[in-house]
C-alpha cells in the first residue's frame, strides 16, 4: 500500500521538472529580445539573438528531452510498481483465505480435540465402573491387559478341561451306543422267545392218524407260526403224559402234516384222533 504513493510524487517531480525548464527558456527568450532591441549601436541585433536563441533552444531541448525521458522511466516504472503492487495484492488475498481456512482447520481442531477429550474422560469413567482404583487411562489399560491374559489362562484351562469331557462323554456316548444295539438285539431275543413260548399255549387237535405211513394230521390255523423242518417241533400228549415227537412236513393253508417215529412211542401205544399237539417248549423255559 505504500509504493503507489512514492510513484505518485516521482511522477510529480519529474512533471514539475519539464515545466519548470519550459518556463526558464521562455524567460531567456523575452530577455534576448529585450537586449537586442536596446542595443547602443541602434541595430536590433536578430541574427545574434537568433544564434543565441538556437544554442538555448538546442540545451532547452536536450534538457527537456531528458526530462520526458525520465517522466517515461517514472511512468513505466509507475506502471511496474502498480503491476508489482497488484501482485503483492493478490498474494496477500491469498494468504488470507489461506490463513483463513488455517483458522477454521484450527478451530475444528479444538472443537475434535474436546470431543476427544470428553471421549477420553467418558472412556475413563467406564473403566473405573471396572476398575476402581484406577487414576488415568495407562493405568486403566494396564489393569485391562493383566485382567485379558488371566481371561485367556482361564480359557485355555476351561478349553482343555471342556476338550477332555468331550472326549469322555464321546466315548460314554459310544459305549452306550454300543449298549443299545446290543439291548435292542436281547430284547429281539427275548420278544421272540416270547413268542415262541406262548405258542406252547396253543393246542391243536388231532384230527387224522396214518399208522402205515406214521403221519398226523391237524389244523393250526394260518398264524400258528408251524413251519416245515426241525424249527418246529411239536409234542403229542394224552391226559398229561408225552406219547409223541412230532416233525413237521408240511403246512398247508394252517393245515399240518407230521411225521413221527412208532419206536419212540409208549409200548402198545398208538396216536388216535384227539389227541392233543402242542409246541415243545424252547430251551431254557
Amino acid at each position: 500500500m505504500k509504493i503507489a504513493p512514492l510513484l505518485a510524487i516521482i511522477l510529480t517531480l519529474g512533471l514539475g521538472a519539464a515545466g519548470f525548464m519550459y518556463s526558464g527558456q521562455q524567460q531567456t527568450t523575452m530577455k534576448l529580445v529585450i537586449g537586442a532591441a536596446a542595443g547602443p549601436d541602434g541595430t536590433t541585433g536578430l541574427k545574434a539573438v537568433n544564434q543565441n536563441l538556437e544554442g538555448s533552444v538546442a540545451s532547452i531541448s536536450g534538457e527537456r528531452k531528458k526530462a520526458i525521458e525520465a517522466a517515461n522511466e517514472a511512468v513505466t516504472m509507475l506502471q511496474r510498481s502498480a503491476e508489482e503492487l497488484s501482485a503483492v495484492e493478490n498474494t496477500l488475498a491469498s494468504e488470507e483465505s489461506k490463513l483463513e481456512d488455517m483458522k477454521e482447520e484450527v478451530k475444528e481442531a479444538k472443537t475434535s480435540q474436546e470431543e476427544i477429550q470428553k471421549g477420553l474422560a467418558e472412556l475413563l469413567a467406564f473403566f473405573r465402573t471396572i476398575f476402581p482404583d484406577v487414576t488415568d487411562l495407562d493405568q486403566a489399560v494396564s489393569e485391562l491387559k493383566s485382567t485379558v491374559t488371566e481371561n485367556k489362562e482361564q480359557v485355555s484351562t476351561l478349553s482343555a478341561e471342556l476338550e477332555s469331557k468331550v472326549t469322555v462323554r464321546e466315548a460314554a456316548a459310544k459305549k452306550v451306543a454300543a449298549a443299545t444295539v446290543e439291548l435292542e438285539k436281547l430284547d429281539g431275543v427275548n420278544r421272540r422267545f416270547e413268542e415262541e413260548y406262548r405258542k406252547n399255549d396253543d393246542e391243536f387237535t388231532v384230527l387224522a392218524v396214518d399208522s402205515r405211513w406214521k403221519f398226523v394230521v391237524f389244523n393250526a390255523g394260518k398264524d400258528s407260526g408251524i413251519v416245515a423242518g426241525d424249527s418246529s417241533p411239536l409234542l403229542v400228549k394224552r391226559g398229561d403224559a408225552m406219547i409223541a415227537k412230532l416233525r413237521v412236513i408240511s403246512v398247508t393253508g394252517g393245515q399240518v402234516v407230521a411225521e413221527f417215529k412208532a419206536e419212540e412211542l409208549p409200548a402198545g401205544v398208538m396216536l388216535e384222533v384227539g389227541d392233543r399237539v402242542f409246541m415243545q417248549k424252547p430251551i431254557g423255559s
